[in-house]
Parts: C-alpha cells; structure tokens; sequence
C-alpha cells in the first residue's frame, strides 16, 4: 500500500501478531490494493478489524482510523496525583481545632453559675469611733444564670451499591471524617459567634442553650467599639494621611481599643485572640513615616496585644451583632481564654456515632450527635472588639 493513497490517516502503526487491544477501520483505499494482517487475512475498505499491538517500523507504515472512540482509546490511563481518598477543600479549621481543644470540657450539663459581686464602692470596712453605733457594709451583688442542653446533629447516608463500588478507600469512614468536621466546626462557631441561623429556624442552635461569646452580655463580655476617626485625629491631626497609611492608623486604635479593655478583663491568664485574616494582615503591613514595617511578624503582633496566641478564622467575616439598641456592631476579634469558657455534656450526651442498614432503600445511614450547653462561666472573662458601623437605631 502506498502512503500516498491512504486518505485522511490519524496516526500509523505496523501490526504483529500479539492479543488485539480494539477493533479499527481500515482508511478509505484508492485502488483495489489491500492489506494483510500477520495471520495472512485479507483487509478489506471499511470493514472492522481487531488492532494489534503497535511496533512502528519507519520501512513499513500502515494506516488506520480507530474506530468511534478516537485515538484517545491508545492513551494511558488518568492517574491520581494523591491515591486514595479526595483531598477535602475546607475553611479555615486551626482555629475550631484550638477552640474544641481549649475549652473547659465539664462532665454536667444542665449548668448554673454563682458569683458574688464585692466591687460595689460602699462594700468597705469602716473605722470605729467610740460609743457610736457600727453600720453594716455594702450590700453584695449575687449573680446567677442557668444554661440547659440542646441536641447537635449531622447526618448523611450511603448507597451501599456506591460503598462496594468504590475500592480504593473506605468511603464510610471518610464520610463520618466529613461529617466530624462539620459538626466541630457547628460546635466552635455556635460558642463563639453564633450559627447565624434566624431565631425562627427550626435548626438554629439556640442561644439559651449554647451561648456565643459575640452576643453574650455584660457582665460576661466586655464589649469595646474602635473609634478609628478619632485614632486619625489623635495621630496627626487633620493632616493624617499625608503622615500615616491606613494600616497604620487600624493598627494603633486596634491595640489602644484592647489594652484599654484589658483594664477591666477578669478572666483566666492571657487570652488567646481569634481574629479574620484581613484585621491581621493590615496590622503587619502597617508602616511609619520611613516606610519600616512595625510589626515583622504575628508573634510582634501578639507581644503588642498581650495575648497568648492568635488565630486566624476566616468564617468571622462581616460577622456583625445589634445591640439593645439595634446598632450594628461589626465583629473585629475575640479575645477569650477557652477555659473560662465551659462546654457540658452528661454521660451519653458526648459526640457519639451511629451507624445503621436500611434494608428498604439498601442505604447505610450515618450520624453523629451531641447533647451539650455551652456558656461563659466567669465574669468579664472575654473581650469582643467591634467597630459601630451603624449608630442610628434599625427601624
């Protein structure tokens, strides 16, 4: 057979007399030449016929067209760059890791706390004068709240058609590794600002029964709002920007907002500061007048705050609060020691998981489930730094 005559050819091979691997149709031939394979068989315009095993020889070139699947049948297979199982693409989880790790974990889930309050200015011990009468001291304040559990759940199912067929991982245990980190990451957002669901959600995780430390009250929480106009004025006077960025002057009223609520903080050593990414990012590109960044590192940053650690959480994000007031508060940090902080669930009531056939639907169902209540159990123990973003009252 002459190239010449072979119209329209997608690739070449030379036949040999090995297993066929697919069946292919011989080009469009000119004359009544034909080819034969190596078991002497005539090839016939067309017609289709088992391919053989390629060994190119640059003497002896036949062409073919593979048949409806292309000559995309002749690739190797895809291969997984990472076997096993799919790599999970997730938000930020470090910071609900520190949170579920830190908090104070408590065997007792219906939960009361007691304080007494002595601070009050007339709680003093007196002088005594002689022959006069002795007067009691200042009356003590006694604090009192009670927290109750709710239940906390995910669940899910499997095909069990899809568990047999899937074989390289086991699907059933990567499905509740899933679902653990959804139900961790519920977990650490309800305690720290709430799971965003409206009040008349039937899912929400309700506040009375796991209480966020965004929308917690005093005296619990320390609320303080970062005045950044007045920051600029304080630096410079009216002429700030020509002397100081953006960043720069975010940075001095974030830490002058902080060390000044640390006055009143009563919580247990050095708080730990959970914070969006973009708050941080700003503080460490803050430069001065030389163009010098001031802060090189997140530890520089920590050592300025007074904090224990900082974590980064992406999912604080235009999290914002209403006030008694219905004034939009927008969420800036957290500042909180997680052991002030008590998670209680009873015997039973901890993160436990259930597996289940149904035989009707040939599912295998799965859930994991909690019984917690959750809240501040120390006075003043955590600090929510915001910044008014709407200082006229809603509706």
């Amino acid at each position: 057979m002459n190239r010449d005559k072979a119209v329209g050819a997608s690739f070449c091979f030379h036949t040999t007399t090995e297993e066929p691997i697919l069946n292919v149709n011989i080009l469009h031939l000119n004359e009544t030449e034909f080819l034969r394979t190596p078991t002497g068989i005539t090839l016939n315009e067309n017609e289709v016929y088992p391919l053989y095993r390629i060994h190119v020889r640059p003497e002896l070139v036949y062409f073919f067209e593979a048949g409806a699947a292309g000559i995309e049948m002749l690739f190797p297979e895809f291969k997984d760059v990472k076997p096993g199982a799919p790599e999970l693409i997730t938000r930020d989880q470090t910071w609900v890791g520190a949170v579920m790790r830190k908090v104070h974990k408590s065997p007792i889930a219906r939960v009361r706390t007691r304080q007494a309050d002595i601070t009050a200015e007339s709680n003093r011990a007196q002088g005594y004068q002689k022959g006069a009468k002795k007067k009691d001291s200042g009356i003590i304040k006694l604090l009192n709240r009670t927290t109750d559990p709710q239940t906390i759940y995910v669940k899910d199912h499997l095909n069990r058609d899809d568990i047999l067929d899937i074989e390289d991982f086991d699907v059933v245990n990567y499905q509740y590794g899933v679902m653990r980190i959804t139900l961790d990451e519920e977990l650490a957002m309800a305690m720290m600002v709430g799971d965003g669901r409206e009040d008349e959600d039937p899912d929400k995780i309700s506040e009375e029964h796991v209480r966020s430390i965004l929308n917690d009250s005093d005296p619990y929480v320390i609320h303080r709002d970062v005045d950044f106009e007045a920051a600029k004025t304080e630096l410079q006077g009216t002429n700030t920007a020509a002397n100081f960025g953006s960043d720069y002057i975010f940075t001095e009223a974030f830490i002058k907002a902080t060390l000044t609520a640390r006055e009143k903080y009563k919580g247990t050593g050095n708080p730990d500061m959970y914070i969006e990414p973009h708050s941080l990012n700003r503080m460490l590109l803050a430069r001065d007048m030389n163009g010098r960044r001031i802060y090189d590192t997140v530890s520089d940053v920590a050592k300025a705050l007074n904090v224990g650690t900082i974590f980064t959480a992406e999912q604080f994000a235009e999290k914002t609060r209403l006030d008694k007031s219905q004034k939009t508060h927008k969420l800036l940090a957290i500042f909180v020691n997680m052991d002030d902080y008590t998670l209680g669930a009873v015997k039973g009531g901890q993160i436990t998981k259930f597996q289940q056939f149904d035989i009707n639907y040939n599912k295998e169902l799965m859930l994991l489930e909690t019984r917690v209540s959750g809240g501040l159990t120390r006075v003043r123990s955590a600090i929510v730094l915001e910044e008014l973003v709407n200082s006229q009252a809603a509706g």
